[in-house]
């Protein structure tokens, strides 16, 4: 049976479910650490112990977060302009959910296991996921403006944002496969997301003037 799709619907309950979910996926990525407390009571560990064989997790946990709160963040700015559900959004935006909560378990997967290609292309490719169904979502609606809300824009510049931190998100994953070695540092590539955005925005510039 089809599923009927809502079309120019308001679109505050569709931003309020997202929010909630993406509160739930923040909530579960502490659980494997708080299992791992429990695990070290039982060991008779102390907390330096503790501390010390769950470095990983540690980390991990606090990368997931830091990308989670950042995803939120643009999907905040972006539906932040938008007062209508124009046709597609609601797929591309449960898709983003489907990531966004599944980001969690990668994250487990991540600070247990041993780091290999699988589990490499596993998480970088679930933050690539949510990270172009971003990009998805921001130029389906920069070619709605009838479902903006008054006032309000969806720029070129945010399109170009969400494209650049995308791009930056695969180039760190081909690093990583490229050079076992790197492991996620390879994500430190992400900081050059910014000054590529300003970079791509520049040459739109041009292009426009020339």
């Amino acid at each position: 049976m089809k599923i009927p799709e809502a079309v120019d619907a308001p679109i505050e309950r569709l931003v309020f479910f997202s929010d909630a979910a993406v509160a739930i996926a923040l909530t579960l990525l502490i659980l494997p650490l708080m299992d791992a407390v429990g695990e070290a009571d039982r060991a008779g560990l102390t907390t330096a112990d503790y501390l010390g064989e769950n470095v990983a997790r540690l980390g991990s946990f606090a990368l997931s977060f830091v990308l989670i709160a950042r995803f939120w963040r643009a999907h905040h700015l972006l539906f932040a302009a938008v007062e209508r559900e124009p046709r597609g959004l609601f797929w591309l935006n449960m898709a983003w959910l489907f990531s966004v909560v599944f980001l969690p378990v990668t994250t487990a997967i991540t600070g247990a296991l041993p780091t290999d290609a699988t589990q490499l292309g596993l998480y970088q490719g679930t933050m690539i996921t949510i990270s172009a169904l971003m990009a998805a979502m921001t130029i389906l609606l920069k070619r709605h403006p009838e479902a903006w809300v008054t006032g309000a824009e969806i720029s070129i510049e945010k399109v170009h944002s969400s494209l650049v931190f995308t791009g930056a998100l695969v180039a760190s994953l081909v690093l990583a496969l490229t050079i076992p070695q790197l492991g996620y540092w390879s994500l430190l590539v992400l900081f050059l997301a910014r000054p590529g955005h300003w970079l791509v925005d520049r040459l739109a510039r041009t292009n426009r003037t020339t």
